[in-house]
């Protein structure tokens, strides 16, 4: 084991013995700090990290039990690892020692190499994942403070040689959920093993190591999130070329999992030290912070951190604060925009829409607090608050207009929703609940989730097919390698993503929307176009014989009593709004 980096607080009231065990410890490597009383014990811990206590029993003004007792109370160590230093005869201290959370104890006088391993085993204890073996969060965060600190007492000292520079590197495993739950979470274990030996094998190599103070720190921080320190790293762009290089390792060969070859990406976050840092966890937040915005670009790829993204990610929590009042407050709205014929403009449907009118921003567009909705989880609630009000409107609109019995409404479903395992249930209390045929309501997902989540969301569908609703495929075109798969799945309805129709003259998009049509004719399913919005685009979509469109062309998404309003007075929608 390497202590290069374990520090030990060795608390005993006898000079000669603190003195002779600290040096034969730190002559295998260890950090040692000592005390001579319980106090001075707990005011070392309070202010800095180590990673265990090596404690004597018998000391005056405070016992080590006293001692031991007020570290189990404190929450910021109760973890921490105590080592009791006990005379022989002195089991009954032993034994209320054990009982106040004394993880081991040593008897004196003591021998050293059965001192020596116990410690050894109680520090690998706590700072080893026990399922990669790397370094878990304590080690890293301790050695990465230390870093923070020298760099800050470097600052605070003019004299002081150049401050060292260092980076921090975050990274996520891409769609690791879909591992886990299409192979299973042994196999989900299996990758994160076999990914914790790709990226220290990297981390190792000549090229990347000669160029930093010291060897890399790779440590597991739980789940699927693996931390890099790089120090030594002068530059931003030194920092990108070791994260480029990991990234290009880990896509380079399948992992073999039980058998079956799986290829994955990481996203991975970087941030260079600076003097506004007071402790490691603002890096590590600030490294997880350019990691997520990595996602957020496309994945697969490396992101450096800059102060307008930590602004950013204040203002989603704000976002996510407020998102959560208002499911209580009642600011959440259901508009509708209408679904047309395009041959002659006859209504057939609605697609419903949520809107949020904030009391202070007004209306907060979707495409700014749904993408928060699904990462807090909060859209479950709210995709089944949408369905059951729209399932309600139309059944209302069904009872007071006989003549439009036959509209369709609509709704979306996220991705969350589509993997919660009371969803099918849910649908059908909804449909009993508000009264609605099943075959009136039509349910859209996205191509992205059926390609992220293939074999859960295939059940699903069928599922639901099962209780006659009818099922879209939304935004379809931008997942193009889902067409060879698209038999698999129970859908009625194509709609063309909103990107094709309004570049239908550019880049042979008109052909691929011709080729979707005649594949989803071809498969019996009908196809609605998205996004329509001039004349031109509804002449050419007929063209193509694509048969329903909805865009501002015809109307925007409006509130349900400006819906009334259309019901009262006009049975047929031909002309633009």
């Amino acid at each position: 084991m390497d202590e290069t980096h374990s520090t030990l607080l060795l608390v005993d009231d006898d000079a000669m013995n603190r003195d002779a065990l600290s040096r034969r410890l730190m002559r295998k490597g260890f950090t040692v700090l000592t005390a001579d009383n319980g106090p001075r014990a707990l005011a070392v811990v309070d202010t800095q990290r180590v990673d265990a206590v090596l404690l004597d029993v018998m000391m005056p003004e405070m016992s080590g039990i006293e001692t031991l007792r007020r570290l189990r109370q404190s929450h910021s160590v109760s973890e921490l690892p105590v080592i009791m230093l006990t005379a022989k005869d002195s089991t009954e201290d032993v034994v209320e020692a054990l009982e106040l959370g004394a993880n081991d104890y040593v008897t004196k006088p003591i021998d050293f190499a059965i001192a020596l391993a116990r410690i050894r085993t109680q520090v690998a204890a706590r700072r080893a994942d026990p399922l990669t073996g790397l370094p878990n969060r304590v080690l890293f965060m301790n050695r990465l403070d230390r870093l923070v600190a020298r760099r800050r007492t470097g600052a605070a000292n003019p004299d002081a040689p150049a401050r060292p520079a260092f980076a921090v590197l975050f990274l996520d495993v891409d769609r690791f959920k879909v591992i886990n739950d299409s192979l299973g979470h042994l196999a989900g274990d299996e990758l994160l093993i076999g990914l914790a030996r790709r990226l220290e094998r990297s981390l190792r190599s000549t090229d990347t190591v000669s160029r930093l103070a010291s060897e890399p720190t790779l440590a597991r921080m739980g789940g699927d999130e693996f931390t890099i320190l790089l120090d030594g790293v002068s530059t931003p762009q030194h920092a990108a070329v070791v994260a480029e290089r990991l990234l290009s390792v880990v896509v380079t060969e399948p992992f073999d999992l039980h058998g079956r070859e799986v290829v994955i990406s990481v996203s991975i976050g970087i941030v260079m030290s600076d003097d506004r840092y007071l402790g490691g966890d603002e890096m590590v937040r600030d490294a997880d912070t350019a990691m997520y915005r990595a996602k957020a670009q496309g994945k697969a790829r490396c992101v450096l951190f800059d102060t307008s993204m930590l602004a950013a990610a204040e203002q989603c929590l704000r976002l996510e604060t407020d998102l959560r009042h208002a499911i209580k407050r009642h600011e959440l709205k259901v508009h509708y925009q209408p679904i047309v014929g395009l041959t002659d403009g006859r209504l057939c449907g609605f697609e419903a829409l949520l809107r949020w009118q904030h009391p202070e921003r007004g209306l907060i567009p979707p495409s700014e607090f749904i993408p928060v909705a699904e990462e807090t989880g909060l859209i479950v609630e709210i995709g089944l608050w949408v369905l059951r009000e729209a399932c309600r409107q139309m059944r209302a609109w069904h009872e007071a207009y006989p003549e439009y019995a036959s509209l369709i409404i609509n709704v979306n479903l996220s991705g969350r929703q589509c993997l919660q395992p009371t969803l099918v249930r849910d649908v059908a209390a909804i449909l009993e609940e508000t009264g609605l045929e099943p075959a009136r309501l039509k349910l859209e997902i996205t191509e992205g989730i059926v390609l992220d989540n293939s074999e859960t969301v295939v059940t699903v569908l069928n599922n639901l097919r099962a209780l006659e609703v009818q099922l879209g495929l939304d935004d379809f075109g931008m997942g193009y390698s889902a067409l060879s798969y698209l038999r698999q799945y129970p859908f009625q309805t194509l709609k063309i993503d909103r990107s094709f129709v309004s570049s239908m003259e550019q880049n042979g998009n008109a052909e691929i929307v011709r080729a979707i049509v005649s594949m989803a004719t071809g498969l019996e399913m009908d196809v609605t176009a998205e996004g329509v919005e001039t004349e031109e685009q509804v002449t050419r979509l007929k063209t193509l014989q694509c048969e329903f469109g909805q865009g501002y062309y015809f109307y925007r998404p409006l509130a349900s009593d400006q819906i009334e309003d259309i019901l009262r007075v006009r049975k047929w929608i031909a002309a633009p709004c």
